[in-house]
Order: structure tokens, then C-alpha cells, then sequence
């Protein structure tokens, strides 16, 4: 029995498949009859990298794809500024990129940037695989490298290596837990079927963001044009105006005054003797406390305040 589809998966035109089966895994609940699950190790080569940024004078100058280039990108492509390094004849050998590969995040200061993929989208002859990353290359006879790249995209294939890593401050993941990683492995044709499908319609939900953001930001800019013309204009179009003698504001209505802040209010410093994330004795009182950084965030201030 198939699971109902909705109006959202009808339109973006996904098909029930004939018959499903219960995969074992609790995460991935049901998947379609034909598919398997595979640990990575058995559909794909995997190597961590250890080729740093720092430059060697008996080393051989490479392009350098690092960890913020994986991080910041789906893929990987010749346009991409990477950073100018140098590296061993073996390093090149191991950890050059081809296309086809996936690159993940291994190492983050936080736990939710583990697993962030990227896929290697055409050759790159002389860039290779830098620290904290490691490189997937898969198995051609059973694995589709941009299908994988969005497999390790998917949320609840990612979340077993975000529970695997280990670290407090800062998060690492071993090639064991990365190598013994369970996916859902398609037929290839379905794959690659799968993996046009969805480099087309997140195209078109990029796209759609642009767009959205770019409204955001017009937005944002005539709400910043409505505070400041009320504020130094005033609501009255027709008032009579006058030379404010300050150039950055202008003209002002006739009859409104400039004074300098501090004679229209009292400025008080700060201070608090005692900062009260270090002493506990501070904590859980009636006063609130505010501090700058709740302010930077655009708070109200005291509905996020601390109290002490």
C-alpha cells in the first residue's frame, strides 16, 4: 500500500510507486520494494583529507577546495576563487577532486554543520580536497554522485552523522562513522532520474528565494525611508520649511527646534558590579538585566532580559 500523496507532491509531480516494504531502519521508515539500503563503504570509496593550507618550498603548488567552499555551495565548480597551496605527489594523488565526486564537512564548531555536502560538478585539474573534509567518490555500477550529494542533504540521512560526532566545543566526525553510514540506494537509472529532478526544482526554489529576498530588502529599505522622513520631516507635506543648518538632515519644518540629546533626556552608563552569568549567586532575582548583545540581535530588550 503506497502512502497518500499531497497537493504540494502532486504538483511537483511525484508518481506512488507500485509496491513498498518496511526498510528496518527506524529513521527511514518504509521505501519503495526495489530499493536498498547500503552502508557508504559498500557503494563508494571514502577518504578524509589532511592537506592544510600552510605552503611547503618542496611541495607542488595546488588549488586548495576548503571547507568553506563545500559549506557555502551545492556544487563545486571551475569559477570557485580557491585558495593557492601546495601539496605532496601523494596528496594530489589521493585527494584530487573528479567529477562526480562528494565533498562533506568532518569537522565544525557546531554540531548542526556536520555531513554539509557539496558535489563535485565537472573535472577540476589541479584542485584537491582540503582539511576537514572528506571526499566520497562513488561506486559508478552503484551509485550516482549527484543523487548521493543529495542523499546526504536529506534530513534524516544526515542526522545519523550529526548524532555520530563527537566533541564539545568542537565536532568531528570518524571515517568509521562516515564509512558505516546507512542510505537508501535506488537503481541507478532512478538515481540519475532522481537527481535531474531535483537539481531542476530547487533551481526553481532558488530562484523564487532570490527574488523574495531581493523584495525583503526593498522592504527594509522604504521602511528605514518612512522612519527617517517622519522623523525629520515630519507628517505634514505642506508645512512650511526651513534650513535646518545640519547637512545630513536638511531641510526641517519651520517650527521645530534641534537640541542636543543630552537636554532632552537623562543618559545613564550602565553598570552592573557583578556580571551575572559568572556568579551564580546573581541568578533568578526580580530585576531584569540587559545586556548589549540582546540589543544587537534587535530584542525589545527586557522581554529577553535576565533577571537577577
Amino acid at each position: 500500500m503506497t502512502a497518500a500523496l499531497t497537493p504540494e507532491m502532486k504538483r511537483l509531480r511525484f508518481h506512488p510507486y507500485a509496491a513498498n516494504r518496511e526498510s528496518a531502519v527506524r529513521w527511514l521508515g518504509p521505501i519503495p520494494k526495489h530499493w536498498r539500503i547500503r552502508r557508504l563503504k559498500h557503494v563508494a570509496s571514502l577518504r578524509t583529507s589532511n592537506v592544510n593550507k600552510k605552503s611547503e618550498a618542496n611541495e607542488q603548488p595546488v588549488r586548495l577546495c576548503n571547507y568553506v567552499d563545500v559549506y557555502h555551495r551545492d556544487y563545486i565548480t571551475a569559477d570557485i576563487p580557491f585558495m593557492e597551496a601546495t601539496a605532496s605527489p601523494e596528496e594530489i594523488r589521493r585527494f584530487h577532486l573528479q567529477q562526480g565526486d562528494v565533498l562533506i564537512t568532518k569537522d565544525s564548531e557546531e554540531w548542526n554543520d556536520i555531513a554539509v555536502p557539496a558535489y563535485v560538478h565537472e573535472q577540476l585539474d589541479g584542485v584537491v580536497c582540503g582539511y576537514h573534509l572528506a571526499q566520497v567518490r562513488p561506486f559508478p555500477e552503484h551509485t550516482h554522485g549527484e543523487y548521493l550529494f543529495r542523499a546526504f542533504a536529506a534530513h534524516a540521512v544526515r542526522d545519523q552523522f550529526r548524532i555520530a560526532a563527537n566533541g564539545i566545543t568542537r565536532f568531528g566526525l570518524s571515517r568509521y562513522a562516515i564509512a558505516t553510514a546507512l542510505f537508501p540506494v535506488p537503481p541507478i537509472e532512478e538515481q540519475e532520474a532522481i537527481a535531474r529532478f531535483l537539481r531542476r526544482e530547487t533551481a526553481r526554489i532558488d530562484e523564487l528565494v532570490a527574488k523574495k529576498e531581493r523584495l525583503i530588502e526593498l522592504l527594509r529599505e522604504k521602511r528605514a525611508a518612512l522612519i527617517g522622513h517622519a522623523v525629520t520631516k515630519g507628517l505634514n507635506p505642506t508645512a512650511p520649511m526651513k534650513d535646518s543648518g545640519v547637512e545630513w538632515l536638511g531641510e526641517m519644518p519651520e517650527h521645530w527646534r534641534l537640541k542636543k540629546v543630552k537636554y532632552l533626556t537623562r543618559i545613564l552608563r550602565g553598570k552592573f558590579t557583578h556580571r551575572p552569568r559568572n556568579d551564580p549567586r546573581m541568578y533568578d532575582g526580580p530585576y531584569p538585566f540587559v545586556q548589549t548583545g540582546v540589543l544587537a540581535r534587535g530584542s525589545s530588550g527586557i522581554d529577553s532580559a535576565v533577571f537577577v
